[in-house]
């Protein structure tokens, strides 16, 4: 690879990450906000995890796999301008809301923008760098959706305290559409690499597709992993800050800015680490990239769950910062791993399949369960009914570290299509 496509690929990796941070940013914007939110519209907690997890999960996933399908050299680009403006003007329009049901039909819009991104984006990504160096590329996309959470953290908490939630979302959506209107002129799609024996345009059924990963354990551990991973942590992500207005007493200001550094900043360099040992470590042998993602899951869960028992703010924010860092350290390899058991003209197809199980299991169910568990348990608990619901989820993450590790261990290199 020459210089100039290096410099290329870099302009081009910094774009796509910009447009997958705002997506982020306006997908998490609404969680420093809901607790204000709830009050203005006297909303119960399973309510409020709908508008955070299903509103925006359902049309994500359902618009996914259309995405995927029609993703091909030459409107790669189209694609993720058009939802990239989509998306922004959903996020702004959901400060003009007036009632519980308009914020919900807002989000779902939002949802639908969002579609667009990730396939195209993947696919441009997979085309510019060659194997060994995909996981780190991809972990440093990834990392958008924490530097995505700093921003809706930071500039959604300062915004919501000083001039209301409604102008947090007119902020939030702004950006997009310049960035937009730039990737109009600055952005170009790198060239497609098909195989020699297959033409570009050729893409395997879908459902022929998921019998195929299905049929590779490591591939269907991956998932199932991801999956439950995104689960806890979306529906972590959803609620933490209400936790520390509602348990510890903060202010949207001080838990945004916290959440900002700790899950944005540290989380963001989490992600980006994640890929990197994994690419070190799968050099030496395969199996490690997927052992590696589970030792972090196991490293965490002690943390997650003392951050939710303890009474004093100060030791439990900076316990915080442990499960903060390994959150998403599972994205990259995983993204890795499946790119390299497909050929190259299913991998939009691929995309949509695995952010179809982490929107919908992740994000669609892990918001809206601690939401039900929190009431559910609200009678007997009271104010630390959204304590225990979050301790609850979090156990569950035990069961992803075993999908992880089944993961490495059924790894062989030899099955690797690249």
């Amino acid at each position: 690879m020459s210089q100039q496509e290096k410099d290329s690929s870099r302009v081009m990796l910094y774009s796509l990450a910009a447009a997958f941070t705002l997506s982020h940013l306006d997908r998490q914007i609404l969680n420093i906000t809901l607790n204000d939110i709830g009050v203005e519209f006297d909303l119960s907690d399973l309510q409020l995890g709908s508008l955070s997890g299903i509103a925006f999960a359902f049309v994500y996933v359902l618009f996914g796999f259309p995405v995927a399908r029609i993703t091909r050299r030459g409107n790669r680009k189209t694609i993720l301008v058009a939802a990239l403006s989509l998306w922004s003007a959903m996020t702004a329009l959901i400060g003009m809301a007036g009632s519980f049901a308009t914020v919900f039909l807002a989000r779902v819009g939002v949802g639908i923008g969002e579609a667009g991104c990730v396939p195209p984006s993947h696919s441009m990504i997979v085309d510019a760098y060659p194997p060994e160096k995909r996981a780190s590329a991809l972990s440093f996309y990834s990392a958008g959706t924490n530097i995505g959470a700093f921003f809706a953290f930071l500039m959604g908490g300062i915004l919501a305290s000083q001039y209301g939630w409604r102008v947090a979302f007119f902020a939030a959506g702004a950006p997009g559409l310049l960035l937009a209107l730039w990737m109009v002129f600055a952005l170009k799609d790198p060239t497609f690499q098909a195989v020699p024996e297959e033409p570009a345009h050729a893409q395997t059924n879908s459902k022929t597709l998921i019998r195929q990963l299905i049929a590779d354990t490591s591939s269907c551990h991956a998932l199932i992993g991801a999956a439950l991973t995104a689960m806890i942590g979306f529906g972590a992500l959803a609620w933490v800050s209400v936790y520390l207005i509602r348990n510890h007493g903060m202010s949207t200001a001080q838990a945004g800015t916290y959440l900002a550094f700790a899950i944005g900043v540290a989380g963001a360099l989490g992600t980006w680490l994640g890929g990197v040992f994994s690419d070190r470590l799968g050099k030496r042998d395969p199996t490690w990239r997927f052992k590696f993602v589970a030792l972090t899951i196991l490293l965490a869960k002690p943390f997650s769950v003392v951050f939710y028992l303890l009474d004093n703010t100060t030791l439990a924010l900076i316990v915080f910062i442990i499960p903060a860092v390994t959150g998403s350290m599972f994205a990259g390899p995983t993204f890795s791993h499946l790119y390299s058991r497909v050929e190259a003209s299913d991998r939009p197809m691929v995309t949509a399949l695995f952010m179809f199980m982490v929107n919908l299991i992740g994000l669609g169910a892990g918001p809206v369960l601690v939401g039900w568990m929190s009431d559910s348990l609200s009678l007997s608990h009271g104010i630390d009914a959204l304590r225990w619901a979050l301790i609850i989820l979090q156990i569950v993450g035990l069961w992803a570290a075993l999908h992880f590790w089944l993961a490495g261990c059924a790894v062989k290199s030899d099955q690797v299509v690249s």
